[in-house]
């Protein structure tokens, strides 16, 4: 029995634009299958190897991973609204079209992973998958015992449930306080919402150095091939659960 498959889905993988990007130019009448226009939206997996854009054959997708510190002031979106600006306007020009694993607010920096790879991204957003971020965040407040247990536990913010985060007080001053957060998934601006929920102000969160090297503001690093770049691979997700994926200020 063929298997039905959403033709922009197919062409996203590829690397070759977006989903959204995809389906206008499917409308477009620039997709062919056989040489001939295709404007249907699903096709069979038997079709896939026959897919042009333009005339020319979409490339099987080569899996690349990078690892970028976005700096202070920068969006982690291509839209560019408000006077805002988006982090992929400084990334180097040789990259290919990237996509970013999971985002940092505007006011974050720290460290982001990227990909070709749209199956990859999603893979390692997903929280079932249990790739874990972790962040270092100094903060200004008392921190209660009490608090830590609602943070470890799982809590609600203005009808939002968060779920229990890994956390430690790593100084347990008056004031001034470092925090050790670890979290599966990353909603909205989770850490400073829940911080704040607990009278608490994020003043910093500090990128961790990593086995290989410190990253400077702004640069960008392509993981070897050596570390087994492949979707599921157990060296390559060993690799990511050692690296302290994101880490915004």
């Amino acid at each position: 029995m063929k298997k039905k498959i959403r033709l922009a889905k197919i062409i996203c993988h590829s690397g070759y634009c977006s989903r959204a990007e995809a389906e206008k130019i499917i409308k477009m009448g620039r997709v062919t299958i056989d040489d001939n226009p295709f404007a249907e939206f699903i096709i069979s997996d038997s079709q896939i190897g026959r897919i042009k854009i333009d005339g020319k054959p979409i490339q099987k997708l080569s899996l690349k991973v990078w690892c970028f510190y976005k700096p202070k002031g920068y969006v982690c979106s291509t839209r560019e609204q408000y006077g805002q600006k988006s982090f992929f306007r400084i990334l180097p020009k040789e990259l290919p079209r990237v996509m970013s694993v999971g985002r940092l607010d505007i006011e974050s920096e720290g460290l982001l992973i990227l990909t070709n790879s749209p199956e990859l991204s999603n893979f390692l957003e997903r929280p079932k998958n249990k790739i874990e971020r972790k962040y270092i965040v100094k903060v200004s407040g008392k921190i209660y015992d009490n608090s830590l247990e609602s943070l470890k536990n799982g809590i609600t913010v203005k009808g939002i449930r968060y779920k229990g985060l890994k956390v430690r007080n790593l100084t347990n001053f008056e004031d001034n306080n470092t925090l050790e957060i670890k979290i599966y998934e990353g909603k909205n601006r989770e850490i400073r919402k829940i911080l704040s929920y607990f009278k608490l102000t994020v003043k910093l969160l500090k990128l961790f150095l990593t086995p290989w090297q410190r990253l400077a503001t702004g640069v960008c690093w392509s993981i070897p091939d050596t570390v087994g770049v492949a979707l599921h691979s157990p060296h390559f997700l060993n690799f990511l659960r050692q690296w302290p994926c994101m880490n915004p200020r």
